[in-house]
């Protein structure tokens, strides 16, 4: 099989090498061939990436190409709307003072003047930095000498051998460097301190102080998020174990900060902690009061020789392929120095939640019968005082919890709803949860006073009060989609695609909100403090890409583009008078593209026969003339409708489908919206995409008779399972599909280490029922049972390596077709996965056929060799 699939593949290039020699005339004199098209679609970009400096007078924006996003402009608010400054392989980019700016990149750094244009280059750079209280930047070369240097580019101190290196980012740059001991002739570690801003250092004529001496690598430098420790991790010296040292970083050397480890009367002030690891993470909790330790042993999977055993009731089954973990926990407090460890006998996993009394603990292993897409988990409350454990979820991935560890909201998966905890009651011993029945909730945010949970939904902002205990809308936008932009997330535990994270936001400030009215296709932003609300972007039709706002001075900048109109950088000045914000273009990218503002798109809006509401998106061909019908191509998928403000730029896509590119030789395109329903997942994408054309049946200038339908992956899916129903298109386009459900529902997914039952039951496909509780609607959803039926040629296409959708779905539509003498090519390619990738040699083969294949069926372009082998037998 695999070399019949080879075979095809190399009949496919053999014809592109023809197709190259063919010049197709298009809309705006474009050609069908990769040179031309390639030096066409290298002139489109984007922008994005915004960063202001801190008085909010230069603004920074990336230049970004599909396949490249090295560029960095500089703009200055106060000059005219060009960038003064183009930054190229700058991977970081500071600001320094109000008007300068430190980059590194590229094995150079660079100090910009902004204001006079000033430049200072340093050469043979791994890494450049800024210490912001006390004007400082040091530069880290590649020969491990670090150089610290005042803003009139002094240089005050320099070290060598530097291996390793943490900024608390204001005045402190701890350091690891190698000393090597005269009398052993070994190389001790040595961990120091840089002091910047160090006034009794500066008159000794000494910045640095040495505050730990160590035998062992030091592997990594963190400084915790209260900047009291300075945290040091360390691979021990002929062993497998990992070491972490916790250095007090506000005590001075003068105050007992002797290090040397080797002789025991040396008093030390720090606390080392080991255990048997290949990684280690510290978790701070509560402010520096305590932390929690957890040294993670990774055991790789047993290879078997000859045969792999897999059982019935193997709960690692998911784990076959990375291997699993072993975890020793500590838990050390600074204020009473009592350290312990955490049994691990009855749960595996445990994770801190902001409280020094509990943590949650939980098994890794399979307890569902692999029933969902992610791992979920049965959670317990895990007290240290007493060592009990209580039961918290039962069925739960996503858990937000309060800074301080007296809350916690978590989403219990098999009963839909959320459920809330304060955890003092279990210090009372009476745990009482409650039980949050609105739907449509998501993202779970505590106010940092303990006094609300809010929710983001579809339908508002919600928020619950948790003196009172009581829900409620908080008011605003009702009806529309609302996002928390200004909250902070601590991550807790992420792995398994789980979600642990405390999640706050500060009341004392005015809260950023974006709302997203879909009906009306509009955007703004708003701040909402105390029941009020304030406008900062007005409702805008564009698709805000990236904002920038100053809640200090008001400023706001913006990058917003639409799907005729190329990004745009705005700057958004308040008006006293009317306390309006009055925006402002600052530049206008993508200049060189013509025929973008003349782009027209419509948004339909209907409903299907299971009476929910869908849009479709209908972008009109570049040029377009009234007087003339055109061929259409319609891409599938599931919902699209919000990339209606989405600049098209041209590229030839991983999975060979670009708007612009058929915007351009002269099609109409249609994104119909799918929503899934009980009647199962291709049933409900046929109803959708059925009643999305006959929106347009009686559009005067689309050619009914020259429509094309395609998607990739689920709309590979959709794709194939109406073309066994459908007589409405001239021709099919499906790459990297399900053809065979009953087959997909029993195979084990080895890219995401899954039961792909579990994609059907409750996942993507949303069936939402198991085959052996209803067989029939499995039969009736499953393309492959009527392939028979397709009554127009297909195109279908896959990456042999992929492991998402294995390419024998692909194979089985295939050898339906031919064996039932329908019109067929199939394009293998051995060497790529679920798409093509981005860039490669195999996305420009993809996308150069698909326009040979609609421009065949849908335009009558005829002598296409690679097509004309196929369809000279149907002749």
């Amino acid at each position: 099989m695999q070399k019949f699939l080879v075979f095809i593949f190399l009949m496919g290039l053999t014809a592109t090498q023809l197709l190259f020699g063919q010049k197709t005339e298009t809309n705006n004199n474009l050609k069908k061939d990769k040179d031309t098209l390639g030096v066409w679609m290298s002139k489109f970009y984007t922008i994005t990436n915004l960063k202001a400096s801190p008085n909010n007078r230069y603004v920074l924006v990336g230049k970004t190409y599909k396949r490249n996003n090295d560029t960095v402009w500089v703009f200055d608010t106060e000059k005219s709307n060009q960038p003064i400054h183009t930054l190229v392989k700058k991977s970081n980019i500071l600001f320094f003072d109000d008007d300068k700016l430190l980059t590194s990149g590229d094995g150079k750094a660079e100090l910009l003047h902004l204001k006079n244009n000033q430049k200072k280059v340093y050469e043979n750079v791994q890494r450049a930095e800024v210490l912001e209280k006390s004007e400082h930047y040091f530069i880290l070369n590649k020969d491990k000498t670090l150089n610290l240097y005042d803003k009139n580019v002094k240089l005050i101190h320099s070290v060598s051998g530097v291996s390793q290196y943490t900024t608390d980012k204001k005045s402190k740059i701890f350091i690891a460097e190698k000393e090597k001991n005269k009398q052993t002739r070994e190389n001790t570690n040595i961990i120091s301190v840089i002091l910047s801003d160090n006034k009794r250092s500066k008159e000794n004529n000494s910045n640095k102080e040495t505050l730990y001496s160590t035998e062992n690598e030091i592997t990594k430098l963190e400084l915790a998020p209260s900047g009291k420790y300075l945290i040091v991790m360390e691979k021990v010296q002929n062993s497998d174990h990992l070491q972490v040292t916790f250095i007090p970083a506000n005590t001075p050397t003068s105050q007992s900060m002797s290090t040397n480890q080797g002789n025991p009367d040396t008093k030390r002030d720090f606390k080392s902690f080991s255990g048997k690891a290949d990684f280690v993470t510290v978790t701070e909790i509560g402010n520096g009061k305590s932390y929690f330790i957890d040294f993670d042993k990774r055991i790789p999977p047993v290879k078997e020789e000859m045969v792999e055993v897999w059982y019935g009731t193997d709960k690692n089954l998911r784990k076959k392929k990375y291997g699993t973990q072993e975890h020793e926990y500590q838990i050390w407090s600074t204020e009473t120095n009592h350290s312990e460890k955490l049994r691990t006998d009855r749960f595996s996993t445990f994770a801190a939640m902001g409280s020094s009394h509990y943590f949650l603990a939980f098994n890794t292993e399979e307890e569902f019968n692999y029933v969902n897409t992610s791992l979920v988990f049965s959670i317990y409350l895990y007290d240290i005082t007493d060592t009990s454990y209580r039961s918290l979820f039962t069925a739960s991935s996503k858990i937000t919890g309060t800074k301080d560890g007296t809350y916690i909201v978590g989403f219990e998966e098999n009963q839909g709803n959320w459920v809330l905890y304060d955890l003092t009651s279990f210090a009372k011993n009476l745990p009482s949860p409650t039980i949050i029945t609105e739907k449509g909730l998501t993202n779970p945010v505590f106010s940092s006073d303990n006094r609300f949970l809010f929710f983001e939904s579809d339908n508002g902002l919600w928020q619950y009060d948790l003196k009172s205990q009581k829900m409620n809308p908080a008011g605003i936008a009702k009806g529309k989609d609302v996002k928390i932009m200004d909250k902070k997330i601590q991550s807790a535990y992420t792995q398994y695609n789980a979600r642990f994270e405390l999640s706050t936001i500060d009341l004392q400030k005015p809260m950023l909100l974006k709302v997203r009215d879909k009906k009306n296709n509009l955007t703004s932003y708003i701040n909402w403090r105390r029941g009020k609300t304030e406008t900062l972007i007005p409702p805008t039709q564009n698709r805000i890409k990236d904002i920038q706002y100053n809640q200090d001075t008001g400023n706001i900048f913006s990058i917003e583009e639409n799907y005729n109109s190329p990004p745009v950088l705005y700057r958004y000045e308040t008006q006293i008078k009317n306390k309006e914000n009055k925006k402002k273009a600052m530049f206008k990218s993508g200049k060189e593209d013509k025929v973008i503002v003349n782009q027209k798109q419509e948004i339909l809006s209907y409903t299907n026969t299971a009476g929910t509401k869908l849009k479709g998106l209908l972008y009109y061909p570049v040029n377009f003339d009234q007087k003339k019908k055109y061929p259409m191509v319609v891409r599938i998928y599931q919902q699209q409708a919000e990339s209606c403000g989405v600049y098209p730029i041209p590229d030839f896509d991983e999975d060979g489908f670009n708007v612009r590119l058929l915007l351009e030789h002269g099609y109409f395109v249609f994104l119909p919206d799918i929503i899934y329903d009980e009647r199962g997942t291709g049933i409900a994408a046929l109803d959708c995409v059925n009643i999305g054309l006959d929106q347009l049946q009686a559009h005067p200038n689309i050619d009914q008779k020259k429509i094309g339908l395609t998607g990739h992956s689920m709309g590979g899916y959709e794709t194939n399972f109406i073309a066994t129903k459908s007589n409405q298109f001239a021709a099919y386009i499906s790459g990297a599909s399900v053809n065979n459900i009953i087959k997909f529902y029993f195979s084990y997914n080895t890219h995401f280490n899954l039961f792909d039952f579990s994609r059907f039951e409750n996942g993507q496909h949303e069936m939402n029922v198991p085959f052996s509780e209803n067989k029939e609607k499995y039969f009736k959803n499953n393309p492959i049972y009527d392939v028979e039926k397709v009554s127009a040629p297909m195109l279908l296409w896959a990456g042999l390596k992929d492991e998402n959708v294995t390419p024998d779905q692909t194979m089985a539509f295939y050898t339906g077709l031919l064996r039932n003498r329908k019109p067929v090519i199939a394009l293998l390619y051995p060497d790529k996965e679920h798409d093509l990738g981005k860039g490669s040699k195999e996305s420009e083969d993809l996308n150069l056929k698909t326009l040979e294949w609609w421009g065949y069926f849908l335009k009558d372009e005829k002598n296409i060799p690679w097509i004309e082998m196929e369809m000279k037998y149907y002749q």
